[in-house]
C-alpha cells in the first residue's frame, strides 16, 4: 500500500510539476481599491470575478481558481445565513459603498500567522492555487475555514460593525471567545477541534494554564505563543465554550440565538445584556462557573473506540488470512509434485513460495489499507455532517471484497488455472477504490 502510495504520490507530483506556471503580477500594474482589511492593504490585479453575493479579487490567482473558491463561498453561505436564521435583505447593514462581500483571494501575499482574517463585509483568503504559504488548498480544509470566516462577516453585517471598530473598554464591543467560539461551532472546527473529555481538558490546561476561556475578551498582541496557543487551546476551547450553549445536554440554544445576541449589539445593548437575554445565563455566571460547568458535560475520558475497532479488523482480517491458508494447503494438489520414491503429492518450493507470498500480500494489503481507512474515519477531524455510517459501510466492503478476491485466487490456483498472481493487483485497485470512496464520503 505504500508503494502504491508514493506512486500515486509522485505521478500527481509529476502532472502538476508539468504544468505551466502563471508568473506573478508586477506590482506597478496592481490596482489599489476595494475595501481592504486596514491591516493588510495590498492591491488587487484589476481581474475581479463577481457572483450573486461575493466579488473574488485577487492578486493573480487564476480564473478557475476564482470561480472555484467564489462557488465555494456561495454554497457556504447560504450554509450559514440558513443556520443562524438570517434574512440578509432585511438585517445586512452592509458598509456605504458596498452590497456584497469581498474575497480577496491571496496567491502570493500571506498574512501574519497564515490562514484567513475576516473584516467589515470581507474575507481574505489564500486561493486554490496559492504560492506563499504552507496553507492546504483540499477542499474540506479550505470550506471549514471558509466558513469560519464567514461567519465573523455575518456577525458584523447584523452589528452593522466590525469588532476591531469599537473600543476594548466599550461594553459594545463582542468579546473575542463569543466571536471566535461561535465561528469554531458553526463550521465544525478549523483548528485543533474541542476537547472532548474532561481528560482532554485538563491536558491542555496542563499545558498552556488555567486560562477560562470566557475570560478571552480581547486579541493578543501577536507573538510565538500566540501562534501556538491560538490554534490549541484558545480557539478550541472558545469552540467548546458556544458548543455548550448550543448542545442539548448543555443549554440547549440555537445558532439562531447566536445571531439574536449579534443583532441586539447592532442596536447599541451590550454584549453582557444581550447575551444574558438570548442565552439565558449571565457572561459572568458562565465565566465563573465554566469549569465545573464542563466537568459535568465532557465524559471523563472516551472509549477506544478506534483502537477496538483496529484490533478487531486486524484480528478478523489475520483469522480469514489462516483459514485461507489452511483451506489452500489442503486444496492446493494442482500445485504440488508427486514423489519418485513414495508416490506421495507434495508441495515444490516455488509453490509454496510463491502461495506465501501472495497471501503476505494480500493479508498486508488488507490490514493496512482496513487500519488506515478507520482511523481515517476516527481519528480526523471531519467536517461538519460526515457519514462516518457510509465510510464504515465501504470499509466493511472493501473487506468483504478483499477477503472474495483472496478465497477465488486460491481456489484458482489450487485447480490449476494458476489465477493466484492477480490477487495483489486486484486488491490494489479495490484499495484505491476504497480511498477514492472514503474521500467522497466523508470530505
Amino acid at each position: 500500500m505504500a508503494l502504491a502510495t508514493m506512486l500515486l504520490v509522485g505521478l500527481a507530483a509529476g502532472c502538476s510539476g508539468s504544468s505551466p506556471q502563471s508568473e506573478q503580477s508586477d506590482p506597478a500594474q496592481m490596482v489599489d481599491s476595494g475595501s481592504w482589511y486596514a491591516k493588510e492593504r495590498w492591491p488587487h490585479d484589476g481581474n475581479p470575478y463577481e457572483t450573486q453575493h461575493f466579488v473574488v479579487y485577487s492578486d493573480g490567482a487564476g480564473s478557475e481558481e476564482r470561480q472555484r473558491l467564489a462557488s465555494l463561498a456561495e454554497e457556504v453561505y447560504i450554509e450559514v445565513i440558513d443556520e443562524m436564521g438570517v434574512d440578509p435583505a432585511t438585517m445586512f447593514r452592509f458598509p456605504a459603498d458596498q452590497e456584497k462581500i469581498d474575497l480577496y483571494a491571496n496567491r502570493y501575499n500571506v498574512l501574519w500567522g497564515g490562514g484567513a482574517r475576516a473584516y467589515y463585509a470581507g474575507v481574505i483568503i489564500w486561493s486554490f492555487d496559492h504560492e506563499a504559504g504552507p496553507e492546504s488548498t483540499n477542499v474540506a480544509a479550505v470550506r471549514a475555514t471558509l466558513k469560519h470566516e464567514l461567519v465573523h462577516v455575518v456577525e458584523a453585517l447584523l452589528k452593522g460593525r466590525f469588532t476591531g471598530n469599537v473600543a476594548v473598554s466599550d461594553p459594545r464591543r463582542m468579546p473575542t471567545w463569543f466571536s471566535e467560539g461561535a465561528a469554531e461551532a458553526l463550521s465544525g472546527g478549523s483548528t485543533a477541534g474541542k476537547p472532548r473529555t474532561v481528560e482532554h481538558m485538563n491536558g491542555l490546561i496542563d499545558e498552556y494554564g488555567p486560562i477560562n476561556p470566557i475570560a478571552w475578551r480581547v486579541d493578543l498582541p501577536p507573538s510565538d505563543y500566540v501562534l501556538d496557543a491560538y490554534p490549541n487551546y484558545h480557539y478550541p476551547m472558545a469552540q467548546l465554550a458556544v458548543e455548550y450553549l448550543l448542545d442539548a445536554d448543555g443549554l440547549d440554544r440555537s445558532p439562531k440565538d447566536l445571531a439574536a445576541v449579534m443583532v441586539e449589539m447592532g442596536s447599541d445593548a451590550s454584549f453582557a445584556e444581550a447575551f444574558e437575554n438570548h442565552i439565558g445565563i449571565s457572561q459572568s455566571d458562565y465565566e465563573s462557573q465554566f469549569f465545573a460547568l464542563m466537568n459535568g458535560y465532557l465524559p471523563q475520558s472516551e472509549f477506544p473506540f478506534e483502537a477496538v475497532a483496529l484490533a478487531l479488523a486486524s484480528l478478523l482480517a489475520a483469522g480469514v488470512m489462516g483459514g485461507s491458508v489452511v483451506w489452500g494447503l489442503r486444496r492446493a494438489s494442482a500445485g504440488a509434485g508427486v514423489s519418485p520414491e513414495s508416490g506421495v503429492t507434495v508441495w515444490t518450493r516455488r509453490a509454496r513460495r510463491g502461495f506465501v507470498a501472495e497471501v503476505s500480500t494480500f493479508a498486508s494489503l488488507t490490514v493496512g489499507s482496513v487500519a488506515l481507512a478507520l482511523f481515517s474515519i476516527g481519528f480526523d477531524d471531519l467536517p461538519a455532517g460526515a457519514n462516518r455510517a457510509l465510510a464504515y459501510a465501504a470499509t466493511a466492503g472493501y473487506l468483504i471484497g478483499s477477503i472474495a478476491i483472496v478465497m477465488w485466487g486460491i481456489r484458482r490456483w489450487a485447480y490449476g488455472s494458476r489465477r493466484a498472481y492477480l490477487i495483489p493487483p486486484l486488491v490494489i485497485v479495490a484499495t484505491l477504490v476504497l480511498n477514492e470512496l472514503i474521500n467522497q464520503i466523508l470530505l
